[in-house]
């Protein structure tokens, strides 16, 4: 190459590690001219900067397969003995295998991610791995991910419901997997890893933890069907600001999509068939809600479906029964917010901490699996579309042999069942401080194992049908249900049977401003305990499944000195209601017997033993008009009733009573209202015969054997029903004053 001078000189589009620069002519140190090499001239003077993929050879358009290049980047940086690998401002595709985030390095992009896109739209977000469903982010022990979007490849920007029903229903894959063990697979080497200030989208997990002791997990925000599984994590693991939400499809005009519903009928098959008042959009597969028919006739098609498509208006409910005649009301809820799995599900932990967690519109929020010991959740909350109404959604459910599990603050609302407790074990869950709502059908299950709630707020409405989402219900199973310092003024508690209401506990708890000092006690037994100062006597009262009331004493014989040591409790009166009638029963030695029995109809029966009353009335304060024969009450002095008008008889207003017929005054009589047994006298001051009208009679006028049909002007005659067998024969029966 001739001399040139240097601004002769090609320009450089590009240097390579290779190219050779004269750096240093002759100094006074050194006389010497050196020359060096890029590199040479990047290991010296960028000697401990962090990697950056680009380096390696990541592109980062979004289209361009980056996998190799960023996984190149990260084993450099552990080849090292650790460091950070940086990502810039674009989009990574990762599409021909998993990136291994080796121990000891950090991947990291920005400071936050954020999490809410106006319209949700994601595709211009920097900082981010376009990641292949089929493959994972792996982290090793003590390594991480920072600052970092990772987004399913394939995902699209919703702009209808239809695409946003699809997308959701796209969802796949594991976003980051903590340790060697896949999703669903065996424990891995992630203890100690890290994952802060994440934004995840479109994937089946977010992120999968299995057998990784230390873990810290924070500042999260995503979208998937799934949230956080955290399996086998020892040595308290702390999860804090994690936030599931469906970001994808909300705050959209269709997100939550209600169409009234103007038909229901049977679709000839036996399902039924639904008629939306505006088109529907679905597919047949598509999920839906059915609410608002509680009261409409067809309580039956309430709750969830999957439906076929008859037509752009109709959907059949698969798997339902037709049943009742619907009148009107009812809507359908379209929800692609609705992801049908877990947010977090906690299995095999000690001692794991959950802060400030939240999610919304999942299946279950947190599912609290076997072997979860002390897990401690702190101002974490559960949300969801509550006008849709779904009964099979729950807030929190703790399971299997978990044990002390602690959920102090925040609030768990809008599901079908905000709490649900089936444990096995005898150690007690508490519940402190949290707002509880009603959703779609109740406040909490205590099905089986142990719960407080302490210092709660419940809040719900007694529902509609026979759907009650305001009531805290006990199983057959249940251990004990206490309740203390909580707002229980909307709460209606609920048991399978007397024994499982008898393991509610209720204490020092607060009824409401505006409601009466009460409990409402739908099933089981309430007990009212009194106990002496030297807790020598006690008495109770109690109501049982049943609705008997009882009164309690702790002792089987009489006496004053009864004690409570060694000593049965035994029933010594009973008040209950038997076919619509009110019952008192007493002890007489080991039985129960009835004593008096007050009947529907106002009857008054007394059972075995003789009715006493005082000899003198005027001294026993009783009425002047009864009488007495040896000091017994024998009978009551007839009651008179002035009429003056058309009057129909009736066993209620004009049995066994005189009648004072005034001028304008007739008379009609049905059997169906009078009946067997009916009488009455009848005196007539009309001025003429008073002429009777009867229906429901064997004859169309009174009998009597002189002929006579009226009563006499002036006259006082005696109206007598009865039938001589048994009611094929129906007669009114005139005697007294009668005439032609």
């Amino acid at each position: 190459m001739p001399d040139k001078k240097i601004t002769e000189l090609p320009v450089v589009s590009t240097i390579s590690d290779l190219d050779i620069a004269p750096v240093v002519q002759g100094g006074l140190i050194s006389g010497e001219t050196r020359r060096t090499t890029v590199a040479q001239l990047r290991s010296g003077i960028l000697a401990e900067r962090p990697l950056h993929v680009r380096e390696f050879g990541a592109v980062g358009d979004g289209t361009t397969d980056d996998t190799a290049a960023i996984n190149a980047a990260i084993s450099a940086a552990f080849a090292l003995g650790g460091g950070t690998v940086l990502l810039g401002p674009r989009r990574y595709l990762v599409n021909s295998g998993e990136l291994l985030v080796r121990e000891n390095v950090i991947l990291q992009g920005q400071l936050h991610q954020g999490g809410f896109r106006m319209n949700s739209d994601y595709a211009t977000v920097r900082y981010t791995i376009v990641l292949n469903p089929a493959y994972t982010i792996r982290v090793q022990r003590n390594g991480g991910i920072h600052g970092v979007a990772i987004m399913r490849s394939g995902m699209t920007r919703a702009t209808t419901l239809r695409q946003g029903l699809d997308e959701a229903a796209a969802f796949a894959g594991t976003a980051v997997t903590l340790g060697n063990g896949a999703a669903g697979g065996s424990a891995g080497n992630g203890a100690d890893s890290s994952l802060t200030r994440l934004l995840i989208l479109g994937f089946n997990w977010g992120i999968w933890s299995e057998g990784n002791a230390r873990v810290r997990i924070s500042d999260i925000l995503g979208d998937c069907t799934n949230g956080l599984y955290l399996g086998r994590s020892f040595d308290v693991s702390r999860i804090s600001e994690v936030n599931w939400h469906p970001l994808l499809t909300t705050a959209r005009s269709w997100s939550n999509t209600r169409i009234p519903i103007a038909a229901v009928e049977n679709n000839g098959s036996g399902l039924f068939r639904i008629t939306t008042a505006s088109p529907h959009g679905l597919a047949s597969g598509d999920m839906i809600n059915v609410a608002e028919v509680r009261g409409s006739g067809a309580p039956a098609c309430y709750g969830r479906w999957v439906v076929t498509v008859v037509d752009g208006s109709r959907l059949d409910l698969r798997g339902s029964s037709f049943a009742g005649l619907w009148g009107s009301g009812g809507a359908v809820y379209i929800n692609p917010n609705r992801r049908l799995g877990s947010a977090f599900v906690i299995n095999d932990a000690d001692m794991a901490s959950f802060e400030n967690c939240f999610e919304y519109g999942h299946e279950i929020g947190f599912d609290v699996q076997n072997a979860v010991h002390a897990g401690h959740f702190s101002n974490v909350g559960t949300d969801g579309w509550n006008d849709m109404a779904d009964p099979s959604t729950v807030g929190i459910r703790i399971a299997g042999t978990s044990l002390r599990t602690k959920w102090v603050g925040g609030f768990i609302s809008s599901k079908g069942c905000s709490v649900q407790v089936t444990t096995t074990g005898a150690e007690q869950h508490e519940i402190i401080g949290v707002d509880v709502t009603g959703g779609a059908r109740r406040i909490a299950e205590v099905l089986s194992g142990q719960l407080s709630f302490v210092g709660c707020d419940f809040t719900g409405a007694p529902g509609t049908g026979n759907v009650t989402i305001s009531a805290i219900h006990l199983g057959s199973g249940t251990g004990s249900l206490i309740v203390t310092g909580c707002d229980t003024s909307p709460v209606t508690f609920t048991a399978d049977n007397a024994a499982a209401m008898q393991k509610l506990q209720l204490a020092a708890n607060r009824p409401g401003t505006s409601t009466p000092n009460t409990q409402r006690i739908a099933a089981g037994r309430l007990e009212l305990a009194s106990v002496s100062a030297a807790a020598a006597i006690e008495t109770r009262l109690s109501t049982d499944v049943d609705g008997a009331v009882n009164i309690h004493r702790r002792s089987a014989t009489d006496g004053a000195q009864l004690t409570l040591a060694n000593s049965a409790s035994s029933v010594v009166a009973q008040l209950s209601v038997a076919s619509n009638d009110l019952v008192l029963e007493t002890r007489s030695g080991a039985t129960v017997t009835e004593r008096l029995r007050m009947a529907s109809n106002g009857t008054l029966t007394v059972g075995t033993g003789p009715l006493v009353l005082a000899a003198d009335p005027t001294a026993a304060l009783h009425a002047a008009t009864r009488q007495y024969v040896d000091a017994q009450f024998t009978d009551r002095r007839m009651t008179t009733v002035l009429l003056s008008g058309a009057t129909a008889l009736a066993q209620a207003s004009h049995n066994a009573r005189m009648l004072i017929a005034n001028p304008g005054t007739t008379l009609s009589i049905n059997w169906a209202s009078t009946g067997d047994g009916f009488s009455c006298s009848v005196v007539n001051r009309t001025g003429g015969d008073l002429a009777l009208t009867l229906s429901g009679f064997t004859g169309s006028t009174p009998s009597n054997s002189d002929g006579f049909t009226k009563i006499r002007s002036g006259g006082v005659a005696t109206l007598l029903l009865y039938s001589p067998d048994g009611g094929t024969t129906r007669i009114c029966h005139l005697t007294g004053a009668g005439a032609p």
